[in-house]
């Protein structure tokens, strides 16, 4: 609508000259409400990204673990399994080199250890059924005992029988005692075996893979 009238014109483009202004800076206002939503929103993805990849990282560890876990079970139980079998041979070969000359050879350095291990001028020699000992053998060990040491030692049979296999030297008062008892030993050397064990099932499961 035209007017001649100035007054009237003036208002009209006053009012026009509003108008823009108000569209421009609801334009500009609606440009950073679009502006920051968006960078809400992309920020809002990337936290959530960042939670799904912690998330998907910690069920990436947890698997981890349970594999590193049931590998050590598994080898717990090979290394176990290996170490009875190894236990029942030993056992086995036991019973069977019984009253032969190689247990005998045996048993005499088992005593002059234990006599050495004990350094006493006199000792007894306690022993079992399984594994007997007998006069010529004390003094077998008695002749080892001061190839060693240049020290002697008296050794006497103990009346008092093991249990177990294996012998165990002890003062005349029975105060102090060295046991050679086979389980003994082997308990002393147990670490050793299951270490020579693991290593054998380590190099078994290398070739195999």
């Amino acid at each position: 609508m035209n007017s001649s009238n100035p007054l009237v014109s003036s208002i009209i483009t006053d009012a026009r000259n509003k108008a823009d202004e108000i569209l421009s800076t609801a334009a500009k206002e609606a440009q950073s409400i679009i502006a920051e939503a968006e960078e809400k929103a992309r920020k809002g993805e990337e936290a959530e990204e960042r939670s799904l990849s912690q998330r998907l990282e910690q069920i990436r560890l947890r698997k981890e673990s349970a594999r590193k876990s049931i590998d050590r079970l598994s080898e717990l139980r090979a290394l176990d399994s290996s170490y009875s079998e190894v236990m029942d041979e030993v056992t086995r070969r036991l019973d069977a080199a019984i009253g032969s000359p190689e247990i005998r050879k045996v048993l005499v350095s088992w005593i002059a250890e234990a006599a050495i291990g004990l350094d006493r001028k006199e000792a007894k020699v306690a022993f079992s059924d399984k594994t007997p000992v007998t006069e010529d053998m004390l003094r077998e060990a008695e002749d080892e005992v001061r190839r060693i040491t240049g020290s002697s030692v008296s050794l006497s049979l103990d009346p008092d029988r093991l249990i177990g296999g294996g012998v165990s030297v002890s003062s005349m008062d029975g105060k102090v005692s060295y046991n050679n008892q086979l389980d003994v030993r082997i308990r002393r050397f147990q670490r050793d075996i299951k270490r020579i064990i693991q290593e054998e099932n380590a190099r078994e499961n290398s070739r195999k893979g």
